[in-house]
C-alpha cells in the first residue's frame, strides 16, 4: 500500500494535467537527449561477454525482454542459474511422474520469477547501498551544519567583542584628545596671567629701551594678553590682570612716547640754533627747516608705524598714543616756522605795498610751497588715515593755521581796496591761478585750498560790494560835463580828423592794412577774446572816446565781471548794471534834447547809439541775462479781512461758514515771482526810442501836411451837408493849402539830408540808417498820398494845379535826389581810401589842439577807464515781439519801428 502510495505520488512529479514539479520544455528536451543515449549505452566492463546456444535462443524466444542482448543474456543466465535444467540434463533428477513434472515446472517458474526480479533486487541493493551513502552524507552535512552555525556564533561574538573594543579604544582616543586640548587651552590660558608679572619685570629693567630688539615683542605679548582679556571678561581674576597689563601698556607707551618727544624736541633745538644769526649763514633755508627733521625720521618712523598699525585694534591707548605723537610733532614745527612764515608774509606786504595782485601772487606761491615740504616732511613720519576724506585731519589744521598767517594780512587790505579793476585781477588770480590750477595739481593740500577758498569768497564779496558802489556813484549818480554831452559836435570833430589823417596817409602812399588802432585799448581787446571779434571800423562814432562814459563804465564792468564771478552772481550784478546804464543813458539824452542849441533828434539818436552799442556788446556773453525776482502780495489780507468784517456775525457760528476760519485761512500772503532780463529792456528801450524818433522826425517835417489832412478828416466827418466845398473853409483855402504844401516840400528839401547827416554821424552804419529812415520816407509817402487823394476829391483842376502838390512819383523822385547826393558824397569820402586808419592818441589829441572848437573835459578820462569796445552793426530785428511790419504800399504808422533784418550795401535804387 505504501508501494503504490508511494508509486502515485512519483507519477504525480510526471503528471500532464497537473505536476508536482513541471519541467520547462529545455529540461524536456534534455531528458529526451538522455533517453536517446541511455538506449545506447555500451555493456559493463565487470560483466563477462554472453554466449549464444541453441538453448539460450530458444529460452530468450519465451521470455518478454524487448532486447536481444538481454535475451542471449537470460538464456545463459538460464543456463547458468535455472537447476532444474541442470539437473535434467545432468541426470541427477528425472521426470517420470506428472507430479515431478508439475514439481519440475514449478521449479522453474520459480527460477523464472527469480531470473526476472534479479535486476530489481539488484536495483534495490543498488539503492540500498546508495541509501545508506545518503544517510551517511546526510549526516555528515547535519554534522557540518552543526559546525558552522557554531562558528557563525562564535563569529558573532567575536564581532561584537571586536566592535565594543574599537567603539572603547575610540571613545579613549576622544578623551584623550579633550584633554589634550583641555591642557593647551589652559595652558594658554595660565601663559596670559603667568606672563603679567615677566612683563612687569621686563618693563622695570634698566636696560631696555624702545630701540632694543625685545621691545616690540614684549609690546605684542601685552597686546595679545589685554585682547585675550577683553574677550573673556567672565574670568575670575581678568579685572586684576588686565589692571595690570593696562599699567604695563601705558608705561610702555610712555617710553615711546617720551623717546619721539625727545628726537623732535632735539631736531627742533638743533633748526632753532642754526636759526640764530652767524650760524644760518651757509645753511638754506629748506636745510635749515627741514634737514633736521628728515634725518631724524629713520629713528622713529618704525615705532610710529608700529603705533598707527595696532591703533586700528580695540586698545584705544595706541589711537590716543598716534594723536599725541602727531600733536607734538605739529607742536614742534609751528614752533619752527610759524615765526618764520610770519617774517616771511610780513617781508612780502612790505616788498608789495602797492602791488596787491603781486602780493596774493607771491604770498600763495610762498604758501603752497611751504604746505607741499610740509606734507612731504610729514609722510616721512606719518601714514594717512584711511577711510577718511581728509587723510590727516591734524596736519590740515596744521597748515591751515600757517595759511591763516597770510589770510590775516591780506583781508586787511583787501577790505580796504576800492578800485574794481583791482579786485577783478585778484579775484581772476585766486580763481583760475590759485583754486583752479595749484589747488587741482595739488589735491592733497585741503587746508590750502579752504584758505583760498575763503580768500576768494572774501575777494569776491568785496568785489560785488565794491561794483554796488560804482553803479550807484559812477554810472547812475554820474553828472555828465559839457564834453560828455557835446553831440554831434564831437562826433563831427573826429570825422574831420579822421579824414584829413586819411588824406595824408593816401597822400604818403602808407598802407597799414589790418593793423589794430591805437585807440583800441586793453578793455577792447577783452571784450573782443569775449564776443569773438575783432575792433575794426573807420567812423568816428567807433571810438570808444566817442561813447558815453556810464556805458563805457558799464561795459567795462561787465567785461571784468564776467570772468571774475560765477554765473548766478553775474547774472544778478549785470541786470543791476544794465538798469542802471539803461536810466543813465536816457537821462543824458533828455539832457541833449532839452537843450535849447540841439534838437531833441540829437537826444533820441544818442540814446539809439548807445543802446545799440549796448545790444551788441552784451550779446555774446554766455550768460542769461534772466532775473527771478520773488515778492510777496497781500492782496489777499485785505480781500479776507473786508469779508471779515462784513461777516461778523459768523465770527462765533460753529458751522462750515465761520468768519474767523475762513480769514485765517485766506489771509497768507501770496509768493509771485517775476522775471526780469535785461536783454529785452534794451530791446524794448531801444525799440521805443526808434518809435519816439521816427515820430518826431515825421513830425517835424509834416507837420503842416498832418495838420492840414487831420482837419479834413474832421470837417468829412462833421459835415452834414455834402454840398458844403472844402475849399470854402478858411483854412482849406487854395493860397492856404499851396502854402502848406509849399512848407512842407521846403521842409523836406531841408530837413532830409539834415537828418541823415545826423544819422550817419551816430549810427556810422548804413544800413541801420536806412532802416531806420524808412518809416519817415513811408509817412511823408503816406501824408502826400493822403492830401493828393483829398485834392483830387475836394477841388478843381485848376486849384490842384495852383497848390502844386506832388505826386507820388515826383515826391519819391525828390527824397531820392535830396538821398543819393548826400550817400554819395557820403561814398566818395569813405571809399576814397582802400585802408583802415589807425590813430595813436597823441596824433588824436595834436588835431584836437589845432581845432578852434574846444570842449570842457568831462569828469572821467575815456583813457583812464574807458576803453574802446567795438560797435556792433545792426544785423538783426530791433524787437522779436511787435516789430514794425511793411504793409504792401510801404506805408506803416507813426507808431512802429522798422524791422532790421538786412544784409549787404544799399544801393541809391534801392532807395528810390
Amino acid at each position: 500500500m505504501a508501494d503504490s502510495s508511494l508509486i502515485s505520488r512519483l507519477s504525480d512529479w510526471s503528471s500532464i494535467s497537473s505536476p508536482l514539479a513541471p519541467l520547462s520544455t529545455d529540461q524536456l528536451d534534455l531528458l529526451s537527449d538522455l533517453g536517446e543515449v541511455v538506449k545506447c549505452r555500451p555493456r559493463p566492463l565487470h560483466l563477462p561477454p554472453p554466449q549464444s546456444t541453441p538453448q539460450t535462443d530458444r529460452l530468450s524466444s519465451t521470455a518478454s525482454v524487448s532486447s536481444m542482448s538481454d535475451i542471449s543474456h537470460q538464456a545463459t543466465t538460464t543456463t547458468q542459474l535455472f537447476p532444474a535444467f541442470s539437473q535434467l540434463e545432468g541426470g541427477s533428477s528425472s521426470i517420470d511422474t506428472g507430479q515431478q513434472f508439475l514439481q519440475w515446472l514449478h521449479q522453474v517458474e520459480t527460477s523464472l520469477v527469480a531470473e526476472q526480479s534479479l535486476p530489481y533486487q539488484r536495483f534495490i541493493r543498488e539503492l540500498e547501498r546508495q541509501l545508506a551513502v545518503t544517510s551517511g552524507l546526510e549526516k555528515e552535512v547535519g554534522d557540518s551544519l552543526a559546525l558552522l552555525e557554531s562558528l557563525s556564533t562564535q563569529y558573532c561574538m567575536v564581532s561584537e567583542k571586536t566592535t565594543s573594543l574599537h567603539l572603547a579604544c575610540q571613545h579613549l582616543l576622544e578623551e584623550q584628545t579633550k584633554l589634550a586640548e583641555v591642557d593647551r587651552e589652559l595652558g594658554e590660558r595660565l601663559m596670559v596671567f603667568q606672563s603679567a608679572d615677566k612683563v612687569a619685570h621686563k618693563l622695570t629693567s634698566p636696560t631696555l629701551s624702545v630701540q632694543s630688539e625685545t621691545f616690540l615683542p614684549l609690546l605684542s605679548t601685552i597686546d595679545t594678553s589685554m585682547v585675550y582679556l577683553l574677550a573673556h571678561p567672565n574670568y575670575r581674576e581678568t579685572p586684576a590682570y588686565l589692571t595690570k597689563f593696562r599699567a604695563c601698556l601705558t608705561r610702555a607707551l610712555e617710553m615711546v612716547r617720551s623717546h619721539v618727544k625727545r628726537v623732535l624736541e632735539t631736531a627742533t633745538s638743533a633748526a632753532s640754533q642754526q636759526e640764530s644769526p652767524g650760524a644760518a649763514q651757509h645753511q638754506s633755508a629748506f636745510t635749515l627747516f627741514y634737514g633736521k627733521f628728515r634725518a631724524a625720521a629713520p629713528r622713529v618712523r618704525h615705532l610710529i608705524a608700529e603705533a598707527e598699525r595696532r591703533a586700528s585694534s580695540d586698545l584705544s591707548e595706541y589711537i590716543t598714543l598716534v594723536q599725541d605723537l602727531q600733536s607734538n610733532y605739529l607742536a614742534c614745527r609751528m614752533e619752527l616756522l610759524q615765526p618764520s612764515v610770519k617774517s616771511a608774509v610780513a617781508q612780502l606786504v612790505t616788498v608789495h605795498t602797492r602791488d596787491h595782485t603781486g602780493l596774493v601772487r607771491a604770498g600763495c606761491a610762498f604758501l603752497l610751497h611751504v604746505c607741499e615740504d610740509e606734507y612731504q616732511l610729514h609722510s616721512l613720519f606719518f601714514s594717512e588715515e584711511e577711510g577718511e576724506d581728509d587723510t590727516r585731519p591734524q596736519l590740515g589744521e596744521f597748515l591751515e593755521r600757517l595759511c591763516l598767517v597770510l589770510y590775516d594780512n591780506l583781508r586787511p587790505l583787501i577790505i580796504h581796496v576800492t578800485h574794481l579793476e583791482t579786485l577783478a585781477e585778484l579775484t581772476s588770480i585766486l580763481r583760475n591761478e590759485v583754486v583752479g590750477q595749484h589747488c587741482v595739481q595739488h589735491m592733497q593740500l585741503t587746508a590750502f585750498k579752504r584758505v583760498a577758498t575763503q580768500m576768494l569768497a572774501d575777494v569776491q564779496e568785496r568785489l560785488v560790494y565794491r561794483t554796488s558802489v560804482y553803479i550807484r556813484s559812477d554810472i547812475i549818480g554820474y553828472s555828465p560835463a559839457p564834453g560828455d554831452l557835446a553831440y554831434p559836435e564831437k562826433l563831427e570833430m573826429m570825422e574831420q580828423i579822421a579824414e584829413s589823417i586819411q588824406q595824408e596817409q593816401v597822400v604818403r602812399g602808407h598802407s597799414r592794412q589790418n593793423s589794430t588802432s591805437s585807440v583800441v585799448s586793453a578793455t577792447s581787446m577783452e571784450v573782443g577774446t569775449i564776443t569773438g571779434r575783432t575792433y575794426s571800423g573807420n567812423s568816428p562814432a567807433d571810438l570808444h572816446g566817442m561813447w558815453y562814459p556810464p556805458v563805457r563804465r558799464t561795459l567795462l564792468t561787465l567785461s571784468k565781471l564776467y570772468r571774475c564771478l560765477e554765473k548766478p552772481i553775474f547774472t544778478g550784478l549785470s541786470q543791476e548794471v544794465l538798469s542802471a546804464c539803461l536810466e543813465s543813458v536816457a537821462s543824458a539824452a533828455s539832457i541833449i534834447s532839452d537843450n535849447p542849441a540841439k534838437s531833441r533828434a540829437d537826444g533820441q539818436l544818442f540814446e539809439i547809439k548807445h543802446l545799440l552799442i549796448l545790444r551788441e556788446q552784451i550779446a555774446p556773453f554766455q550768460v542769461d541775462f534772466k532775473v527771478k525776482e520773488t515778492s510777496l502780495n497781500f492782496g489777499k489780507i485785505r480781500t479776507a479781512a473786508s469779508t471779515l468784517l462784513n461777516h461778523r456775525s459768523d465770527i462765533l457760528s460753529l458751522n462750515g461758514n465761520n468768519a474767523l476760519l475762513e480769514f485765517l485761512l485766506d489771509s497768507s500772503p501770496g509768493v509771485q515771482e517775476h522775471s526780469r532780463d535785461s536783454k529785452k529792456d534794451v530791446d524794448r528801450r531801444l525799440k521805443l526810442t526808434c518809435e519816439q524818433f521816427i515820430a518826431d522826425t515825421s513830425s517835424n517835417i509834416l507837420s503842416s501836411v498832418q495838420n492840414f489832412n487831420s482837419r479834413v478828416s474832421t470837417f468829412v466827418a462833421m459835415r452834414g451837408d455834402k454840398s458844403a466845398k472844402l475849399s470854402t473853409q478858411p483854412w482849406g483855402d487854395t493860397n492856404t493849402t499851396r502854402s502848406c504844401v509849399a512848407e512842407t516840400v521846403r521842409r523836406i528839401k531841408q530837413m532830409v539830408p539834415l537828418v541823415q547827416r545826423k544819422m550817419q554821424l551816430y549810427l556810422a552804419n548804413r544800413e541801420t540808417e536806412f532802416i531806420l529812415f524808412r518809416p519817415v520816407r513811408s509817412n511823408i509817402l503816406s501824408a502826400f498820398v493822403n492830401l493828393l487823394a483829398t485834392l483830387r476829391a475836394e477841388y478843381s483842376f485848376d486849384d490842384q494845379t495852383i497848390i502844386g502838390c506832388p505826386t507820388q512819383e515826383q515826391l519819391a523822385a525828390l527824397l531820392a535826389s535830396v538821398m543819393v547826393v548826400h550817400v554819395s558824397n557820403r561814398s566818395r569820402a569813405i571809399n576814397s581810401s582802400s585802408r583802415e586808419v589807425s590813430e595813436s592818441p597823441e596824433l588824436i589829441a595834436r588835431k584836437m589842439s589845432t581845432k578852434s572848437v574846444k570842449f570842457q573835459d568831462s569828469s572821467e578820462d575815456p583813457e583812464s577807464v574807458g576803453d574802446t569796445i567795438e560797435e556792433g552793426k545792426v544785423t538783426s530785428e530791433f524787437a522779436s515781439n511787435g516789430d514794425l511790419k511793411e504793409s504792401e504800399n510801404e506805408t506803416v504808422t507813426n507808431g512802429d519801428c522798422a524791422r532790421a533784418g538786412l544784409n549787404g550795401k544799399v544801393s541809391s535804387a534801392e532807395i528810390v
